[in-house]
């Protein structure tokens, strides 16, 4: 089995990491990223030497809405981009800190963001090392902002299965009531 390709920390964000646990200072990151570069394959390998893209290439820069802890070495950090944000199309996506460091970037398959009542992009930037939680400083767990869909896909998938189940007894029915109006 293949491991599916994700976002990756650049050498810029490493180097960061290290200077700032060094110093006990923390992490600061400020904002996520979001650009539109052209041919980028979403499927194709993660540079970590890749800079930010142009400026002409960014369409869009948010401050970072919220942030958690998933583990002691797992973090997130999310921005939530509200209905009346937009129009503007993206697939690379990079965390950036206070000071302009690079610190992790990803590749996405074209998203479009418009905007527009029901239109809210929710996008999160999960880094994994060791003891991220306390470098980062984040004390709060993310399970308190992030939402589960599970129970409701749960709940519509027993939902269908019972209205499938229904539909094809009551077919059933049919079926062996013509066969036996037929028969006679």
């Amino acid at each position: 089995m293949t491991q599916a390709i994700t976002g990756i920390m650049t050498n810029a964000g490493k180097s960061y990491i290290t200077t700032r646990a060094l110093q006990n200072s923390g992490l600061d990151v400020k904002e996520l990223v979001l650009a539109n570069i052209p041919n980028l394959n979403e499927s194709a390998e993660r540079n970590p030497n890749e800079s930010m893209p142009s400026t002409l290439q960014i369409v869009y820069r948010r401050n970072i809405d919220t942030s958690g802890y998933v583990d002691s070495n797992t973090v997130a950090w999310a921005v939530i981009l509200e209905q009346d944000v937009g129009d503007f199309d993206y697939n690379w996506i990079g965390l950036v800190t206070q000071d302009g460091t690079l610190l992790a970037i990803d590749y996405l398959p074209l998203q479009r963001k418009r905007q527009g009542v029901n239109n809210v992009h929710n996008r999160s930037f999960v880094l994994k090392f060791a003891a991220a939680a306390a470098l980062a400083r984040i004390t709060i767990p993310a399970q308190s902002w992030m939402f589960d869909y599970s129970p409701q896909i749960d709940a519509i998938n027993t939902h269908l299965a019972s209205i499938v189940t229904s539909q094809v007894k009551s077919m059933t029915r049919h079926v062996k009531q013509v066969l036996k109006e037929n028969s006679i």
